[in-house]
């Protein structure tokens, strides 16, 4: 049995399942690997005193993300529909809930993401070209379009451009580790800080910045309702997906520590091109910054193509606007919602400095990352959605693990942004006023629970 309310019944075109598991896979590892390998592991190193507690902290960040992704596994088995955790959490807690976090997705947390590493990627364009400020603002925007105009023509230009890219970079992160495991270092820096002392806070403050560099593989989840045969390939995807990630998070960090060590990552300002430049020379290190902007292309490929079927799933539950669950006649993906993203990311990107709103929002993200986690204990005592082919191995204690792991990262986010976190506090309130308007608006005051 479903709570999901009533819908308009589709006259046209419907979602067509077209993504295979090599696809899926692809969406994975790209939606989770964007520029943050590049950088995270300097601040990490930069809490924890040594390299074994430095690995530690990576090698947990990733039995974490493993336990979220065997929980949502079984979430997308039983509901092999477009909108992910939106769907989890409408049918364990109700319309509200799911409706703000379809809500601060367009908001800020996807269009923000999309707007900063835009601009992140049109800084490099700057670099190359000398363009002015001005211009790189132009060339993100034009990046947008692109991306969206990719997406819109089809599920299948969206995927291959996701496929192109990430073997791209999968094939050089394989290289970069391969060949940094067997280089000598020719040089170190040198640390000049204060060493920092073990302790379960540091431990603490250092898993924060590896939870979000593990997080965005379940982005998937958003287009289950795209992959052919999704109650089996999408619980393997997500396995392999994550299983990659991991493999070259781990690798990345072995070979920072071959190059600079725990000190010398501290002090470093631009992680890889100072590992590169210590393990080779000055040209790897070049072209390793070219690999990160191709890496944070490709995950904002995956965010243009895959958050839109959050938006479309709003629209087809009538909770908001419901031309967005309209696909377009000719090529079948939700156009509407794909250009409404574009759009304000586009706004976003002509406002400019959008730090502050990203970072306001980090604790709204991770209270629904969690919640769609919680979802599948209600989900399961309510034996809702369609008999499952994937169960969570270690159930309840893997998915209560993810749970506690999203709790810290909530309160962490508070706890380092606190000024910034009112503002997230606020578009929450100014959603549940939308949601009550329009609520009022219906039919039916409340969706069923």
């Amino acid at each position: 049995m479903s709570t999901r309310p009533p819908a308009q019944s589709p006259t046209g075109p419907t979602l067509s399942r077209q993504i295979t598991v090599f696809d899926a896979t692809m969406i994975v590892v790209s939606g989770v690997i964007g520029g943050g390998i590049f950088f995270t592991p300097a601040t990490v190193a930069a809490r924890l005193p040594s390299a074994t507690w430095i690995m530690a902290v990576w090698w947990l960040g990733a039995f974490i993300a493993f336990a979220g992704a065997l929980t949502y596994a079984e979430l997308a088995s039983r509901f092999p529909e477009a909108g992910g955790h939106y769907v989890y959490i409408r049918e364990a807690f109700g319309g509200l809930w799911a409706f703000l976090y379809g809500w601060m997705l367009l908001l800020i947390i996807a269009t923000g993401a999309l707007a900063s590493l835009a601009l992140a990627f049109a800084g490099y364009l700057g670099g190359f070209f000398s363009l002015s400020p001005f211009a790189q603002k132009g060339a993100a925007i034009l990046i947008i379009i692109a991306l969206s105009a990719i997406n819109i023509i089809g599920v299948k230009p969206g995927t291959r451009t996701t496929n192109a890219l990430t073997v791209i970079k999968v094939a050089a992160f394989a290289a970069i580790i391969g060949f940094g495991l067997l280089a000598e270092p020719t040089g170190a820096l040198h640390f000049t800080g204060v060493q920092p002392q073990m302790g379960l806070a540091a431990f603490g403050m250092a898993l924060v910045p590896v939870l979000f560099s593990y997080g965005g593989w379940q982005q998937l989840n958003f287009m289950a309702g795209e992959v052919a045969g999704a109650e089996r390939k999408v619980p393997i995807a997500l396995g392999a997906g994550v299983a990659i990630v991991a493999l070259v998070y781990l690798g990345f960090n072995v070979v920072y520590l071959r190059a600079l060590g725990p000190q010398g990552m501290a002090a470093s300002s631009a992680l890889a091109r100072d590992a590169g430049a210590a393990l080779f020379n000055d040209g790897v290190a070049r072209a390793i910054t070219v690999l990160v902007a191709i890496s944070m292309l490709a995950f904002s490929n995956v965010v243009v193509m895959v958050t839109p079927r959050v938006f479309y799933a709003l629209g087809r539950d009538g909770a908001f606007l419901p031309w967005l669950a309209e696909l377009h006649p000719r090529f079948g993906t939700p156009a509407h919602a794909i250009a409404l993203q574009a759009a304000w990311t586009c706004v976003l990107i002509l406002i400019g400095d959008i730090g502050v709103l990203v970072n306001g929002v980090v604790f709204a993200d991770w209270i629904f990352f969690g919640l769609g986690a919680a979802a599948i204990f209600s989900i399961r005592r309510r034996r809702l959605g369609t008999q499952p082919t994937f169960l969570t191995p270690g159930y309840p204690a893997v998915p209560v693990f993810f749970i506690l792991a999203a709790i810290a990262a909530v309160a962490s986010a508070i706890s380092g942004y606190p000024k910034e976190s009112l503002l997230g506090v606020v578009a929450l309130g100014i959603g549940a006023i939308v949601y009550a308007a329009r609520t009022r608006r219906s039919r039916h005051k409340e969706w069923p629970r």
